[in-house]
């Protein structure tokens, strides 16, 4: 994506920031599957609920989940392995 400049990157105190590039949204736009648009929802989903928080604020809600979801998504791992 970088080498196709639909990302940009730089960088800052807080690390490495990507953000997009004038042809991010023509791109995006040329996805018409069920799946792209699936990712647009949880892209706003994602945005809406996440997006005014401050670092620190994302930070300690990453911190005190990342055990209960890292077990959601071993049993999910689990699953997909058995044969039914």
């Amino acid at each position: 994506m970088f080498a196709r400049e639909l990302i940009a990157k730089t960088f800052d105190t807080s690390g490495i920031l990507y953000r997009a590039t004038e042809l991010t949204s023509a791109f995006v736009a040329l996805l018409k599957t069920h799946y792209a648009e699936d990712l647009r929802q949880r892209s706003i989903w994602v945005i809406d609920k996440f997006g005014g928080m401050q670092d620190a604020e994302l930070n300690s809600l990453m911190s005190s989940n990342v055990g209960r979801w890292g077990a959601e998504f071993e049993r999910l791992s689990a699953i997909k392995d058995l044969e039914l």
